[in-house]
């Protein structure tokens, strides 16, 4: 399914859509949400909402990257792209992406309530949330590559991707601890993203 993408202008018909989805999701929670609430929080007829959403899930879906999009800028904020030692910081970085789904309710929430093709939703390559991960990482990669520390036989969206498997195999998991957690995403990370 191609889904339309809400621009960030508040006054965006699509967008004043997610955000009233999200706040009905908050408040009923995403089954009990009809389409008819959302309709009536965004101010709109229910057949203007179907003139911008075919469904619920839709609607759950893009909620869902919006949150991603709010956790990325949090993400990128806290890079520093001028570190020495740009592996600990792309480490830093996996284990924030990770830990900040995992406690996030909303994104929790959210991710339950998806059909189950969220693996291709999730890591596909040529999905929105492929972008959205894809702008939380760049920059450090790209960082790497002006140091000439990141492997020259993988494109950036490789990275990417691997990196998103990596996210989405990790975030489920409550039986690492922290410390075993970091230790593994390290050892397998650096040195499938590094030159050297």
């Amino acid at each position: 399914m191609t889904m339309a993408q809400p621009e960030r202008d508040e006054s965006n018909p699509l967008t004043q859509v997610v955000v009233a989805a999200r706040e009905c999701f908050a408040r009923l929670g995403v089954h009990r949400t009809r389409m008819d609430d959302v309709a009536a929080a965004a101010g709109t007829a229910r057949t203007s909402l179907y003139r911008r959403v075919s469904s619920r899930d839709e609607l759950v879906e893009l909620a869902l990257l919006e949150r991603c999009r709010e956790f990325s800028v949090e993400l990128r904020a806290g890079t520093d792209l001028e570190a020495n030692d740009l592996r600990k910081e792309l480490v830093d970085l996996v284990v924030r992406s990770i830990a900040v789904g995992r406690d996030d309710e909303e994104f929790s929430y959210l991710v339950e309530a998806l059909p189950r093709r969220l693996s291709a939703f999730l890591t596909g390559p040529g999905s929105p949330m492929h972008q959205i991960v894809f702008d939380t990482f760049a920059p450090l990669i790209v960082r790497g590559r002006e140091r000439g520390v990141i492997r020259e036989d993988a494109s950036d969206h490789d990275i990417v991707e691997w990196i998103q498997g990596i996210i989405t195999l990790f975030a489920p998991r409550d039986d690492l601890s922290d410390f075993e957690e970091r230790r593994r995403i390290r050892t397998f990370l650096i040195p499938a993203v590094f030159a050297h």
